[in-house]
């Protein structure tokens, strides 16, 4: 019997469910239409209606959302209007003998302050609180988690990673497994992956083989029933090699063949950078990968095959994927639902984020990037002790990782032996963590000094000095090319030089006559 109720907050997708497992759960898009005439509508609307969609994404935000007919409507107004109405349409099915108890799962990546935003505006709609029971507020990758420990393969130790392949984008979370699943560090938000632009890949490949511009004029109303026909084929490409998607344009009327294998083609290079988004995380917070017991892949992305092949092939650990993981965190929240109250240390607690100590500069910025960011982990959204989560009231804004690895000194315990049901993980040996080097009872104090010759002083002196030495031979070569050169003059008698060959050494100088000679001469006379 019945006596819980579920439900899964999404950003595309609205579920659910009651906490008995042979029940049908209620599905419904994140659209929530008004009538004059009539209730409010959640999904598809029967009728024309005032339409208000990207509510969920934007609780929280001061700037309202501007219906068709001009009115404005605060988000949180209109999300908690729709489970209001998704609660009566799931009770009216189900089989409640007394008010059920209620319970949500929240995006993991949410901020404190949108939390308590909702929060505030749950408390003040009395149908969402039956027989008196405030509605408890549970994070998404808490409520899958719980979800697939109830079937087989999960581990009771270790370091298990979710993965949760959503509508508008990827949130990473890892938790330890045998503190309860207890949430470690902060969850990571990858907006590259995400059903919306694979359904939008799809798109555009039907129009093209169309011969059709995707940018053209055709109608908004057209094309979003043909971005609906492609989210349908994706869905049956999980599960079959080829579809066909039926296209109604204005003009044309055709059906287009799609294969598993152009999907996964379009899915590659975002998966990879996903699994290269996983894997960062579990460096940034300190986590070796011997230490990752599973992966848990849930949301609509995780029915696709591909998905778990390269999840598995490059992560080396088992992936756990319930058989309709669009719905694991409904029925995950709804199992919570009932859970009597525990310790904040317990299993539905959120472990909070310590704060490194020392100085700023031992720490490692954090990785910026368009595709990866890192949310806060979610305060306390009601006053429940199973509920105690952070109470971090920093902005909503982007918050710098922890850098200082697995929660300064907090280690996970692998002493007790396991007894999962799957070998990949009763195979682990027992490991354990290294001690953290920055943690809080380090002395820093005790490092020696910095050598003279790494200090910034230094560096900074011989830079000026490299500089101004080359500021002065710039100075130097310049006044010298300004200088005016020396005048030459022309002679005044051409000079021809001879084309003949060239001039040979003149002959020696001959040689000094010798000196003359004196010769006497003697006569002798006779006398006569």
């Amino acid at each position: 019997m019945a006596n819980a109720l579920g439900l899964s907050i999404g950003a595309t997708q609205l579920v659910a469910t009651p906490d008995d497992p042979q029940s049908q759960p209620v599905v419904r898009s994140s659209i929530l239409t008004l009538h004059e005439d009539g209730p409010p509508e959640v999904g598809l609307p029967s009728h024309p209606g005032l339409t208000l969609t990207g509510f969920v994404g934007r609780v929280g935000d001061p700037v309202g959302i501007v219906a068709a007919d001009g009115s404005v409507h605060r988000a949180e107004w209109a999300l908690t209007e729709a489970m209001r109405v998704l609660i009566a349409d799931a009770a009216s099915t189900a089989n409640f003998t007394a008010p059920p108890v209620l319970s949500a799962s929240v995006p993991a990546h949410w901020s404190p302050q949108t939390i308590s935003t909702l929060r505030d505006a749950i408390d003040r709609v009395p149908a969402l609180a039956p027989g008196g029971r405030q509605l408890k507020l549970i994070p998404d990758a808490r409520a899958a988690l719980e979800s697939l420990a109830a079937g087989p393969g999960t581990p009771d130790r270790g370091v298990v990673v979710v993965c949760d392949l959503g509508g508008s984008g990827s949130s990473i979370t890892l938790a330890d497994a045998a503190r309860g699943f207890q949430q470690i560090g902060q969850t990571v938000r990858f907006v590259e992956f995400s059903g919306q632009q694979i359904d939008q890949m799809l798109l555009t490949q039907v129009l093209t083989d169309l011969n059709q511009d995707p940018e053209g004029t055709t109608s908004v109303g057209a094309l979003t029933r043909l971005r609906d026909q492609c989210r349908l084929a994706k869905e049956r490409l999980s599960g079959e090699t080829t579809t066909s998607v039926p296209v109604q344009l204005p003009g044309i009327a055709s059906d287009v063949r799609l294969t598993r294998t152009e999907l996964e083609d379009h899915l590659r290079a975002p998966l990879s950078k996903l699994i290269n988004a996983i894997q960062d995380t579990v460096e940034r917070n300190g986590i070796h990968p011997a230490h990752i017991a599973a992966v848990a892949s849930v949301g609509g992305g995780a029915s696709i095959p591909l998905v778990t092949q390269q999840l598995s092939e490059r992560m080396r650990v088992p992936v756990i994927t319930g058989p309709q993981p669009q719905l694991a965190a409904a029925r995950g929240v709804a199992l919570l639902a009932t859970r009597p109250d525990l310790p904040p240390q317990d299993a539905t607690a959120m472990r909070p984020v310590e704060q490194p100590r020392g100085d700023a500069t031992m720490m490692r910025p954090a990785p910026t990037g368009t595709g990866t960011f890192a949310a806060p982990v979610a305060a306390a959204a009601n006053d429940e002790p199973e509920l105690a989560w952070s109470q971090d009231d920093s902005a909503p804004d982007l918050a710098p990782l922890q850098e200082t690895g697995y929660q300064s000194g907090y280690t996970v315990d692998l002493d007790d032996e396991y007894q999962g049901p799957t070998e990949a993980t009763t195979a682990r040996p027992d490991l354990q963590f290294s001690h953290d080097p920055y943690a809080a009872e380090d002395d820093y104090d005790d490092y020696p000094p910095l050598p003279w010759y790494r200090r910034p002083l230094v560096w900074f002196i011989a830079a000026a000095a490299v500089a101004g030495i080359a500021f002065t031979g710039m100075m130097v070569s310049l006044t010298s090319s300004e200088s005016p050169a020396p005048a030459t003059t022309t002679p005044s008698v051409n000079v021809v030089p001879s084309t003949g060959d060239a001039p040979t050494e003149p002959p020696p100088s001959p040689e000094p006559p010798p000196p003359p000679q004196t010769h006497t001469v003697t006569q002798s006379v006779q006398p006569p």
